[in-house]
């Protein structure tokens, strides 16, 4: 089992997924430092006392703040990752507003774009290697 583990090829998976793996956990605990750091020193006293399980020690003053901020967020990272329409004249239409059939329009236009963009697109490295 341990040969295995030990031959070149192993030991440059596992080269690969700790890159690959340290960059998410870098990404991750940065944007967590990031956000820690905007926090009012009340709201990170709150998070000090919520991951060292001192639930009792939280005063409303400094829960309510940092519950908006969390809802926030979450609310921004929705309306970000919604599907929507932008018109001409700058007005964004969210595509669950749309009747029915002009959404599937819509849709199809999309797609239609979408394989223009493509077949536009010169190959790339990885477009030759695969043969496609």
């Amino acid at each position: 089992m341990f040969s295995n583990l030990f031959s070149q090829a192993a030991l440059g998976w596992l080269g690969r997924r700790a890159l690959d793996w340290g960059g998410w956990l870098g990404t991750f605990v940065v944007a967590a430092l990031g956000f820690y750091n905007n926090l009012t020193p009340q709201q990170q006293e709150s998070v000090g006392r919520i991951l060292s399980g001192n639930w009792q020690e939280i005063t409303l003053g400094s829960l309510v703040p940092f519950a908006v901020l969390v809802w926030s967020q979450v609310m921004s990272f929705r309306a970000t990752t919604r599907p929507q329409i932008v018109t001409h004249a700058g007005v964004k239409i969210a595509t669950k507003e749309l009747p029915k059939a002009k959404k599937t329009l819509v849709e199809e236009m999309a797609n239609v774009a979408d394989e223009k963009k493509k077949a536009a697109r010169k190959p790339g490295l990885l477009d030759k290697l695969f043969g496609r």
